[in-house]
């Protein structure tokens, strides 16, 4: 066993330990949330499959300006296969999978998958950290609520992401074919930033990513039968999504937990309501991928290289 599985195994347990403990010192807590209303799991559900299919929608404009153009077949299925992975490898294996299957069917560069990685990275990132920004000011403006560092690291990383987005040059081929690879990741998201249609509609499905999770916390909220205002929600929502990238562990298992448990902290929520939200988003998204993930598996697996 090599040690970065040994670590992510350390980290688990130190997750899970750290939960177990929790529930046991506020085991009250958690006995006092109920069952309020299972009918919202309907269209919770129904709202997760959205995400997926805007997902898939982004990987499908991403592709375009290297001239692939992806069925609905291919663009959803590898969203779905792409979540699958992400929840049963650590680091997000789940691109892995995507990108096999690209260089296999269409012929499409590793180091290009990358670029179109990293844009997606970049975009979803840049929103995000705009949308973090955004609710920590107006938590401090009506509530009082505010916690520096998390302010420091939205505006950090969306000066970072607006640079890149805005000065990264073209740069030209060098004589080692290390480098030249590196370029070509980098060139890549230069072909990608510079399709301003393709840049637009990114950054509108991540926008419309972003309602479809404060819509998805709201059903979870209500499943338990608490109210909860739309800012403190649309806050828990992006360190939510943020907390999912940490993906040391599988599907970033205890990692999530763990930061929507901080960040509770911060906007003053009971803990218990909050993990109990996030542990019901991971069994309704496991629930769908797992139905999903085979029957795009398999479908995607037996496609001939014909470019369908």
């Amino acid at each position: 066993m090599n040690k970065k599985r040994i670590f992510q195994i350390v980290i688990l347990i130190i997750l899970i330990a750290w939960f177990g403990v929790y529930l046991h010192q506020h085991l009250e807590e958690f006995q006092q949330l109920k069952i309020a209303n299972f009918f919202y799991a309907i269209p919770l559900g129904m709202l997760f499959i959205c995400l997926l299919i805007n997902n898939g929608l982004i990987v499908k404009y991403l592709l375009e300006p290297f001239e692939i153009t992806l069925k609905f077949k291919e663009w959803f299925g590898l969203s779905v296969i792409t979540s699958l992975g992400n929840y049963l490898t650590p680091f997000r294996g789940g691109a892995i999978a995507r990108a096999v299957y690209l260089k296999k069917i269409h012929q499409f560069s590793y180091s290009h998958f990358l670029s179109t990685l990293a844009g997606i990275y970049i975009v979803i990132f840049l929103v995000y950290s705009l949308f973090g920004l955004s609710a920590m000011t107006l938590l401090n403006y009506y509530y009082g609520i505010f916690n520096a560092l998390i302010f420091v690291f939205f505006l950090g990383l969306f000066l970072f992401l607006l640079a890149i987005i805005v000065f990264s040059p073209e740069i030209k081929k060098t004589k080692y074919s290390f480098i030249n690879k590196c370029i070509e990741v980098i060139n890549g998201w230069h072909l990608v930033k510079s399709n301003k249609k393709v840049l637009f509609a990114t950054t509108l499905i991540t926008i419309i990513n972003v309602v479809i999770m404060v819509l998805m916390m709201l059903l979870e909220f209500k499943i338990f039968g608490v109210n909860i205002g739309l800012l403190n929600i649309l806050f828990l929502s992006i360190i939510s999504t943020f907390g999912s990238f940490i993906s040391i562990t599988p599907g970033a298992l205890g990692i999530k937990e763990a930061i929507v448990a901080f960040t509770a902290t911060v906007i003053n929520l009971p803990i218990s309501q909050v993990l109990a939200v996030s542990i019901l988003d991971r069994a309704v998204g496991l629930a769908i991928i797992f139905i999903l993930g085979p029957i795009f598996s398999y479908l995607l697996m037996n496609q001939k290289n014909d470019k369908i």
